[in-house]
């Protein structure tokens, strides 16, 4: 029996657009050195609709005429802000209050307003923060309306009066405007990869320098996935593009005043999938939000991103696509308003592995200055090349027809010469080949099981060559502080990354202990499962009708991420980092709802946070995600994202996930739940330390109530070790306030069980401290230690693990209703 236990990709992607068009003429359009610089202005609370109050800013100072016939030649008019609701009003005014806190306008500042009676020119004071009558001949910067629509995934279309262009180094790009910000589309970083150029590294970009920069360019060569479509096609081996995302156009002679932090994603998809053209990475939501300028980079994936031959070919394609593009950025991205040297990588799944194969690369040394890892199954480590040449490339040689050639020269033109839709992973042919080597990777390379090894069938290699691409195992670079690439990182996991493939791919099996072996046999060696077993480190529960795969799960996402993980930061990311965080998301959704889990899918029963599920909430996409996942959130969600959204956005401008007070403060409603976290609230994320290895948990609460935990533990040296034969863990559910702890340690450690003073059935009122009690079990003795939980209504949670974290130890925390057949190890606060 085989199970089809995970397969496609790591991560869900949906539809990419057609590719771009030809190179167009962009004189019909103005130019950004025709209007000055430009700011998007969005108030963009992450709502339904992102309905925040939109302007443009020009910068140039200009008699009121002037200002007046600039907007118009942008598509707008002069912002009527006497006429607007005071709401609208409001929101500008916040807006302006960031721009004087980052030092982009001057706090006594005034701008152009349309008029408001035929006699005289208004302006607006913001110090004075009223409309005040000025002389129409006085030079101003102005406020323009912002009438196009922001870009959702059912609305994509560049409108044509938002239309602009940027002219550096001989290109002449047009791009748009849309609701959130400025947007280049499809911009070519290499020459297509095709002909002598597949099974090859990349080539800097050498063609036509007029470029329409309005439509996404195709995806990469790949099968459609397991979770998700290409609904229009757009599938290419010309795919190395990028997009850019930008609150600011600065005219060529601001450009070094007008700088803002830079965030460069890599998409995740078992390195067999993925797109930049997905709705869920539109940087629109960062920029206006968090004021940095995104990047979003297609690179090659499938056999076409990573196979190679032997000694005539380099291997590494896609990561050697993914430096060409940050070279790319730090190049040219201060035409887009971006700092070239604050410059943040980040990805998730595989791309949060991308992050560490360039953080592991001597090439892209300097191209970076902090990165952010995703849910990385940093348990897998990175092929040898005599992976390719014994086991992936006969295989693929043969199902391609390049299988009866005798030499590694005539091997590589057959490869290259088959059209390039013979390597999509659909085929029958194409499908046993990587069976085949699914098979003998496990037990040939890995040494573990087939289940593991198909994870991700194609994989980036350790350079052998001098190329600097990746130097070496991950851990091992960590281990020798050999690392070379030290650049501030948070490392950031979900609760239940494996859910999405198990429950996908196994049948419930209830709650026996035999059903338990079988599908543990299909992931782990017999004598780690009789360990697992013997230990009741991941105990069935039996009051849950789908406890097998509730367990594998749990087993699954600390085998293959979360202890990992742990292990490797507690070994060596400490003296690897300048700083260093470690964060678990604990609440969100994943991308889409079509084929996918009921557990991982929004429902009124229970959401397990499953693998690409803090992906929405992170980008703030909810509101730009509108197909097949209506209803898909609600208020909690929006919450969460924004905090998300703020968290990921300080650490891009400040190497800090912690956001500034005074900045959430001064931005009004749309900030304050992030700012009643880390502000009254006194929340904080302090660096790792290894001495303490504290792991923070962001999440929401059940119902309509969100609370905030923070666990102190004095006494850390009475804690049993990870390592002790004689202690068995247990966990102890205490029915009246039904809320209780386990802690699995790398295995076992010791249980918990929480008492409140207060039963969790009854609404506590919001504002109040709760002082409760922590009994700690060592052999049967019990040892109370105090903690607090301070109720907040109606607003995202914060949680911090403190000192308990040392002993890495997962929180779980049971409450009514316990969810899918009284779930253990899967819910959420």
């Amino acid at each position: 029996m085989q199970l089809q236990f995970i397969v496609g990709s790591l991560l869900l992607f949906g539809s990419a657009s057609a590719a771009p068009a030809p190179p167009a003429d962009a004189r019909s359009h103005p130019s950004i050195d025709s209007l000055g610089t430009l700011q998007a202005l969005k108030y963009n609370n992450l709502g339904p609709g992102n309905n925040g109050t939109a302007a443009v800013l020009v910068y140039d100072r200009l008699p009121y005429l002037s200002a007046e016939s600039r907007c118009a030649s942008i598509g707008e008019a002069l912002y009527p802000l006497q006429d607007v609701s005071q709401a609208n009003a409001t929101e500008i005014g916040y807006q302006l209050d960031y721009l004087v806190y980052a030092k982009d306008v001057a706090a006594n500042s005034s701008f152009w307003i349309a008029k408001g009676s035929p006699n005289g020119c208004q302006a607006y004071s913001h110090s004075r923060k009223q409309v005040i009558p000025a002389p129409c001949d006085r030079q101003l910067p102005a406020l323009c309306t912002s009438s196009v629509p922001p870009t959702t995934d059912k609305d994509r279309e560049a409108v044509n009066k938002s239309k602009i262009s940027i002219s550096f180094d001989d290109y002449r790009m047009t791009g748009y405007r849309d609701g959130r910000s400025f947007r280049f589309l499809g911009i070519p970083f290499a020459d297509p990869p095709v002909r002598d150029l597949r099974f090859a590294p990349p080539r800097p970009y050498s063609g036509p320098k007029k470029i329409d920069a309005t439509k996404m360019a195709d995806s990469c060569i790949q099968s459609v996935s397991g979770f998700g479509t290409l609904d229009n096609g757009g599938i290419s081996e010309d795919c190395l593009y990028l997009n850019v995302y930008s609150p600011v156009l600065p005219s060529s002679h601001d450009r070094n005043s007008t700088r803002k932090p830079v965030a460069v994603y890599f998409y995740g998809g078992a390195f067999t999938s993925g797109t930049a053209s997905m709705v869920d990475y539109d940087g629109g939501n960062f920029a206006s939000r968090n004021d940095v300028v995104v990047v979003t980079v297609n690179y090659r994936v499938g056999a076409l991103g990573w196979l190679t031959t032997g000694n005539l070919t380099t291997g590494n394609y896609g990561t050697r696509d993914q430096i060409l593009a940050l070279k790319w950025v730090n190049k040219y991205i201060e035409a887009f308003g971006g700092d070239p040297n604050h410059v943040t990588i980040f990805g998730q799944s595989a791309g949060g592995q991308s992050v560490i194969a360039l953080l592991s690369s001597t090439a892209a040394h300097g191209l970076f200055s902090g990165a952010i890892v995703q849910s990385a199954p940093v348990d897998l480590p990175w092929f040898a090349r005599e992976v390719y040449t014994k086991i992936v490339t006969p295989n693929v040689a043969g199902a391609v027809g390049c299988n009866g050639t005798t030499s590694e020269t005539a091997l590589i033109s057959c490869l290259r010469s088959v059209p390039a839709t013979r390597y999509l992973d659909n085929t029958t042919e194409f499908e046993a080949a990587m069976t085949a080597s699914t098979e003998t990777i496990a037990s040939d390379w890995l040494h573990s099981s087939e289940i593991l090894a198909s994870i991700e069938p194609l994989m980036p290699i350790v350079d052998d060559i001098g190329s600097g691409v990746i130097d070496d195992q991950f851990y091992r670079l960590l281990a020798s502080d050999r690392l070379p690439n030290r650049v501030p990182t948070m490392f950031t996991t979900v609760t239940t990354e494996a859910a999405l493939y198990v429950d996908q791919y196994v049948p419930n099996l209830g709650a026996s202990e035999a059903a338990l072996e079988l599908v543990y046999s299909y992931a782990y060696p017999t004598s780690l499962i009789k360990s697992l077993i013997a230990t009741d480190a991941f105990p069935l529960n039996a009051s849950d009708s789908d406890s097998v795969r509730n367990t594998v799960a749990d087993a699954l996402t600390h085998s293959e991420w979360s202890c990992p993980q742990a292990y490797l930061l507690r070994h060596g990311g400490r003296h690897a980092f300048p700083r260093l965080w470690e964060v678990e998301v604990r609440h969100g959704h994943v991308q889409t709802t079509v084929d996918v889990p009921s557990i991982c899918s929004p429902n009124t029963d229970f959401n397990a946070t499953c693998h690409s599920a803090d992906v929405l909430p992170a980008w703030g996409t909810l509101n730009s995600k509108t197909k097949n996942v209506s209803p898909y959130y609600n208020k909690r969600d929006i919450l969460h994202s924004r905090l998300l959204n703020d968290i990921f956005g300080s650490f891009f401008r400040t190497r800090n996930p912690n956001p500034d007070l005074e900045m959430l403060k001064l931005r009004g409603p749309a900030y304050a739940s992030t700012y009643q976290i880390f502000g009254p609230r006194g929340y904080y994320m302090p660096e790792y330390e290894i001495a303490e290895r504290n792991r923070y948990f962001l999440t929401h609460g059940s119902g309509s109530q969100l609370v905030i935990f923070q666990l102190h533990f004095p006494f850390p040296s009475l804690l049993p070790t990870c390592t002790s034969p004689s202690y068995t863990p247990k966990c102890e559910r205490h029915a009246q306030p039904h809320i209780f702890i386990c802690l699995p340690a790398e295995g076992l450690t010791s249980a918990f069980s929480l008492v409140s003073k207060n039963n969790h059935d009854q609404v506590i009122p919001a504002g109040e401290m709760c002082r409760c009690r922590i009994t700690l079990y060592v052999g049967g003795q019990g040892m109370d230690i105090t903690y607090e939980i301070l109720v907040l209504d109606l607003l995202p949670v914060a949680l911090v693990l403190d000192q308990l974290s040392q002993y890495h130890m997962w929180v779980v925390i049971l409450r009514p209703p316990f969810g899918r057949g009284k779930q253990f190890g899967l819910s959420d606060i």
